[in-house]
């Protein structure tokens, strides 16, 4: 595509404050091929899109040139910051894929480990975005348990005993809503069936611990 102005004229009129010039100047199709190129690399062995992740990596460019934070340099400085930027966000996506796909397998060995063919569902299949619509669900179904709230501790890798301080609840309490949820995620993608699902419930409800494998992230 061609561009309405020589590149170094763009960039400089977003340095000078027009923060427009960066629209015209990621028209440029190198700028997408590169996150194209970053994404494909970053996911080579992933069973997650990859050009899915080019384009949110390219959003994320667009959007953080247009906040202005790129502030001094020239086409070529500007070049590697767009390319930086892509793969911190490319990073960042395969490290919540990573947290998101672990979050039923984990659970399901603590939870439901007399039922090793959910098990192997888990483990080789990638439920990702089912899962964030899962929990979303979850937690709109039952607003009173706070799911989301404490999916979203464990995303930035809190502590149960932090979850709980933030929320105001008990540390055993954020322990069994935790397993409370794998289990309702792991009924809305079709892994458990309803007597499952009453079955697990009613021992985490009466009180049945969870391995101790899980201690990591219970203290």
């Amino acid at each position: 595509m061609r561009l309405s102005e020589p590149p170094e004229a763009l960039l400089k009129r977003y340095l000078q404050g027009d923060r427009n010039a960066c629209r015209e100047l990621l028209k440029d199709p190198k700028y997408y091929q590169l996150c194209q190129i970053i994404a494909k690399h970053r996911f080579s062995g992933q069973s997650h899109n990859w050009e899915d992740a080019a384009q949110t990596a390219f959003e994320k460019v667009l959007i953080q040139a247009l906040r202005g934070n790129f502030t001094q340099g020239d086409l070529e400085q500007f070049n590697h910051w767009c390319s930086r930027v892509a793969s911190n966000c490319i990073i960042d996506l395969l490290r919540k894929i990573k947290t998101e796909r672990e979050f039923l397998k984990n659970q399901s060995r603590e939870i439901t480990n007399h039922l090793p063919d959910i098990r192997e569902d888990l483990e080789t299949t990638d439920t990702n975005a089912q899962i964030q619509t899962a929990i979303i669900s979850v937690d709109q179904e039952n607003p009173k348990k706070q799911y989301l709230q404490i999916w979203q501790g464990l995303k930035f890798e809190k502590k149960q005993k932090q979850i709980a301080q933030d929320l105001g609840l008990k540390q055993s309490e954020v322990s069994k809503r935790y397993r409370e949820l794998a289990l309702l995620v792991g009924k809305k993608l079709d892994l458990l069936n309803v007597k499952q699902l009453e079955e697990e419930l009613k021992n985490i409800r009466q009180g049945r611990k969870p391995k101790r494998s899980q201690e990591n992230w219970d203290n």
